[in-house]
């Protein structure tokens, strides 16, 4: 199948999904009541007639952004020491755009990004600095959803279909992630025998140029899981990965703090527990093993709220919404932002971060 149709066929596919969440998302908490009376600012707050959110509030969730992206960027850099000693300067750069890739771009084509430009700034290759990447998904799938698992013990259970789904969600992303650990590490263990098997698989069909990248590829990939023996920097990538985590679930919990809605007595907050935001984080991290629409669109709202109805927010609550809308504009500001910089300032092409299509295909040397 030529490039230009799966491509087109993945962001058909996207786009479908993000307009079925989008559907779901408003559908039970419809977008009417958003913006009754306007939107203004009002004491300190950003206000509606229905909700209010603090602008100190709004200030600070954007430093945890800021604090999540150093974090994001740091923890990758021991997974690249055993293949070359990164400065965390370079990893920045290259980090900032691949996350902004990730975000905007569907089926997680973005993920791609990362070790394509990585590979014009050092001596690397691309398929092993991808089998970072896949550590990286790995280890966030198996943390986030520890995180949830831990939330489902001290949740509400008042809304029975929700949490119901929630744990549904946990025991399925536990064992996928965990399968996938279990998969690379064996991969790594037995890497001479994966190795030989894809020689003589791709021996046999000699002539056939694919056959022969697949045969590179897999070689160099398994050279990217040598993180795998080295202790101390796993180590440290699993410190720095908490670190991330935690502050993304300090950033929702501070932002839910901030949010009111209108009642007879005036208006009053969420309430939503510390143990409530790292729930929220969690979902939406385990609804992302869907094939995501551009910029997360329906999809994140959609499953940021979930675990809100089990703390008495119900559907249909206009605060509630707001918030998720928050979350996800202020993410996407942040990173449009980050990565942004380093395109206009041309440190790097746009044209080279986006063409994805045929990154890993006639891999080019690294470096250039």
């Amino acid at each position: 199948m030529p490039n230009a149709v799966r491509h087109a066929f993945k962001w058909v596919l996207s786009l479908g999904v993000g307009a079925l969440f989008v559907w779901l998302a408003f559908d039970e908490w419809p977008i009417d009541h958003l913006l009754v009376g306007g939107l203004r600012l009002e004491q300190g707050y950003l206000a509606t007639d229905e909700w209010r959110v603090s602008i100190v509030t709004l200030g600070l969730y954007f430093l945890t952004l800021v604090s999540m992206h150093v974090f994001r960027v740091w923890r990758w850099q021991p997974l690249m020491k055993p293949l070359a000693n990164v400065d965390f300067w370079t990893l920045n750069r290259v980090c900032s755009v691949g996350f902004m890739a990730v975000f905007l771009l569907p089926m997680r084509l973005g993920e791609l990004v990362r070790p394509a430009l990585i590979s014009t700034e050092v001596n690397v290759r691309r398929s092993p600095a991808l089998a970072t990447i896949v550590v990286e998904r790995v280890v966030d799938g198996i943390m986030v959803a520890g995180f949830l698992a831990v939330a489902l013990l001290f949740m509400p259970q008042g809304n029975t279909t929700s949490y119901l789904e929630i744990r549904l969600g946990t025991y399925l992303a536990l064992s996928i992630f965990a399968g996938a650990v279990v998969t690379l590490v064996l991969m790594f263990a037995f890497r001479r025998q994966v190795t030989e098997a894809v020689k003589t698989l791709t021996a046999r069909m000699s002539g056939r140029r694919w056959a022969v990248r697949l045969g590179g590829f897999v070689e160099r990939f398994l050279m990217g899981l040598s993180i795998f023996p080295d202790v101390p920097n796993i180590l440290w990538f699993f410190l720095l990965s908490f670190f991330y985590w935690f502050s993304n679930g300090i950033g929702l919990y501070l932002l839910a703090q901030g949010f009111e809605v209108s009642s007879a007595n005036g208006f009053v907050g969420f309430d939503v527990p510390l143990l409530g935001a790292f729930a929220m984080m969690s979902t939406i991290v385990v609804g992302m093993m869907i094939p995501n629409a551009p910029a997360n669109v329906g999809s994140f709202w959609y499953f940021l709220l979930k675990p809100i109805e089990l703390y008495g927010v119900l559907p249909g609550n206009p605060a509630a919404l707001a918030y998720a809308l928050t979350v996800w504009s202020l993410q996407l500001l942040q990173l449009l932002i980050f990565g942004g910089w380093f395109i206009i300032r041309g440190q790097v092409s746009f044209g080279r971060a986006f063409a994805i299509g045929g990154a890993f295909q006639g891999e080019e040397e690294p470096g250039t």
